[in-house]
């Protein structure tokens, strides 16, 4: 292969990219306790140890409902999730998902834990404070959604009434605190979910999301209005395949009469081994194919022009996103699926302006985290030097991405004059750049399927709650050997005009 250079004099800027890009679930059912996805087995992590497979969708169901298992509440409090998720900087997290649509509001107790019939769910208020105080502990805005299940309708069936959205506000502002964004349900394209008025259509949703919508305006105009949380893309990932029976989001919003400022959707690469019957599941051995790695962009160009239609030129926000639904997939955990996340980070920064959710900080095989230690999976380390790293101005490195070949470059985010250079080398074999003088960090690690990663040679690792330095190497310049499947940051020293601003 030829020697790739690093020219920062050519570049063109592409645009400035949202600061919050790289943002986060949690979801509603860690806020509550509740039911989630299973855990992997060790060897079902590392390969060892195959998914058992579902021959049919009948049978497929059944066994979804028995991956599934109670999970307590999240302890927003704990020190080490916390100095974690700050670590990223300015994000949004998104207090939302499914278990949202179902569940009442209890600010001062009277339910003693009984779910009061019309919902399924309960969060109190405790639990509800220690997600406005994480917010803060972590610089984070607030994003939610609302309940939309029979309990917030007018006699069960009629139209969706405010009370208990405003209880949701209303507590929010008596902590000094503030909603900046809500969309009005999650996924309102899945009507089969279970949690709907039955035989809610696309009439009532946009009588309802109009209500809403004037509510909040009245109400709160310091809330801005997103939507409408779409999963529809024609791949059928969203909602762990659910997307089969939905409908279209034009149906949804040709009725609604206000629409959001920022339009929402869901995007997933493909269905996890729990839900492979539903179709959409990609194998381990594709992890790095090129085809593989671009499906989400499949999605943005989908739903771009679905924005474009009712909302032109507005910003985009994928609201939920991961490497596959239905709690991710077996290697999600590990290395391998450091490289998806990362080019979807950069590949939305040329694409699109707008800000990616990833599901979930701390849940499940596609959490950032593990759920219970909270210890850094390969993907956080990815990510966070990503979020260290990469500034807001997006470039065109004038390099097509190929097999093996994924170069991005973005301004510095420590404000320094120069480029911040990311190489994934998704391919089997060394490549070789010609680089400037600056700083260079590699991650790596034994295999493509490991839990552990280094930096420059060096295994990262938590001192206790606290992160490690991430420091680069510098180099005075020449060429640069990057080894197969590696990641590599490259922060050059001259050649910028535009620092990050």
């Amino acid at each position: 292969m030829n020697i790739i250079p690093i020219e920062n004099e050519k570049l063109n800027i592409i645009r400035h990219a949202d600061p919050r890009v790289q943002s986060y679930n949690i979801e509603m059912t860690e806020l509550t306790g509740g039911n989630f996805w299973c855990p992997y087995t060790p060897g079902q992590i590392d390969g060892s140890e195959p998914f058992p497979a579902f021959t049919n969708a009948g049978e497929a169901m059944a066994a979804l409902l028995k991956l599934m298992t109670p999970f307590p509440a999240i302890d927003l409090y704990n020190p080490r999730l916390r100095n974690l998720a700050a670590a990223f900087g300015p994000v949004i997290v998104r207090y939302s998902g499914g278990w949202a649509t179902m569940t009442y509001y209890d600010f001062d107790g009277h339910t003693n834990g009984k779910v009061p019939q019309g919902f399924e769910a309960v969060m109190t208020r405790a639990q509800w404070q220690g997600a406005l105080d994480f917010a803060k502990a972590v610089g984070a805005q607030i994003l939610v959604s609302v309940a939309n299940c029979p309990g917030v309708h007018e006699n069960g069936t009629g139209p969706w009434q405010p009370d208990q959205a405003k209880l949701l506000w209303d507590y929010t502002a008596s902590q000094g605190m503030t909603i900046d964004y809500a969309e009005f349900m999650n996924e309102p394209n899945l009507p089969a979910d279970g949690h709907l008025v039955p035989g809610y259509g696309p009439r009532e949703y946009a009588r309802d999301h109009d209500i809403f919508a004037k509510w909040l305006a009245e109400n709160h105009p310091e809330t801005r209005l997103v939507g409408p949380c779409a999963a529809d893309n024609p791949r059928n990932t969203s909602a762990g395949g659910a997307a089969l029976n939905a409908y279209d989001t034009h149906d949804l919003m040709d009725g609604c009469t206000i629409l959001p400022e920022i339009f929402s959707y869901h995007s997933y690469t493909g269905i996890s081994e729990r839900g492979a019957m539903f179709g959409c599941h990609h194998s381990f051995d594709m992890a790095l194919d090129d085809a593989y790695l671009e499906l989400t962009m499949e999605d943005l160009h989908y739903y771009r022009k679905v924005c474009d239609a009712y909302m032109p030129g507005a910003d985009l926000w994928v609201t939920e996103s991961a490497g596959a639904s239905c709690g991710g997939n077996t290697w999600e955990p590990t290395f391998v699926e450091a490289f998806r996340y990362l080019n979807e980070l950069a590949r939305f920064n040329q694409e699109a302006k707008g800000v990616i959710f990833h599901n979930t900080l701390a849940s499940s095989a596609y959490g950032l985290l593990e759920n219970e230690t909270f210890r850094p999976r390969p993907q956080y380390w990815a990510a966070l030097l990503f979020s260290k790293l990469m500034g807001t101005i997006v470039y065109d490195t004038k390099e097509y991405l190929r097999q093996g070949i994924h170069l991005y470059a973005q301004s510095r985010k420590d404000r320094e004059e120069g480029i911040c250079w990311m190489f994934l080398n998704t391919s089997d074999e060394e490549v070789t750049l010609q680089i400037p003088s600056g700083e260079c960090y590699l991650l790596s690690a034994d295999h493509l399927r490991a839990q552990t990663v280094r930096l420059n040679g060096k295994t990262l690792a938590l001192n206790g709650d606290e992160l490690p330095e991430l420091a680069g190497e510098y180099t005075l310049g020449g060429t640069c050997q990057i080894p197969a499947y590696t990641i590599f940051f490259f922060c050059s020293q001259s050649g910028c005009e535009c620092p990050e601003a």
